[in-house]
């Protein structure tokens, strides 16, 4: 019997030590394996109210409801790069993937960039690079080697179209762009 209580006090004790180390300390989040997740995207606005793409080994074939507009068959989904940095100042590696997007039938691709925090969270979307067009015949085209956070801030080299280029020949002009996270969502601070 005597044996019996000291090893129960001694197993008290230890789990007691073990209780104290883990007070206050949340469980670490499980890594994402963003080539193989879920993704809620909108194809850059092809389909406003969005769909889920399960993508494995990095793309997904995901069916579209052909009775209603935009009326295609399927969207193609491809995770093209990802880049990891703090960018929400909560100190974990937060991810920025980027996904291309081909509805099908066509031969028109899009490109959809989103964040998420270090715990998987979506934090937000870059802005279509739409918004970045101007008076070019196309917008610009994230270019996946060029995708990185550098200081808290999300950086995507590019390349724009002159007035020149054709879509076939692709954009000819270098353009890097600077975004942030606010309160408002990702927010563009410079383009140069």
């Amino acid at each position: 019997m005597r044996r019996t209580v000291a090893g129960g006090a001694v197993l008290l004790l230890l789990a007691g030590c073990g209780a104290e180390q883990d007070a206050g300390r949340a469980p670490a989040p499980a890594a994402v394996d963003w080539r193989a997740t879920t993704y809620e995207l909108t194809c850059d606005g092809v389909v406003p109210d969005g769909f889920r793409a399960r993508v494995v080994d990095g793309t997904a074939r995901v069916p579209a409801d052909g009775s209603r507009p935009p009326y295609y068959d399927s969207y193609e989904v491809r995770v093209v790069a990802t880049a990891a940095g703090n960018v929400d100042d909560e100190g974990g590696a937060d991810t920025v993937v980027l996904l291309e997007c081909s509805p099908q039938p066509s031969n028109g691709i899009v490109q959809e960039v989103l964040v998420f925090s270090s715990s998987g969270r979506r934090l937000g979307t870059l802005p279509s690079p739409r918004t970045l067009q101007g008076e070019a015949p196309l917008p610009p085209v994230h270019q996946p080697g060029g995708l990185s956070v550098e200081d808290g801030v999300i950086v995507s080299r590019m390349s724009a179209y002159a007035p020149g280029d054709s879509h076939a020949d692709g954009p000819s002009v270098p353009v890097t762009v600077r975004w942030r996270l606010d309160r408002q969502g990702v927010v563009r601070i410079s383009s140069s």
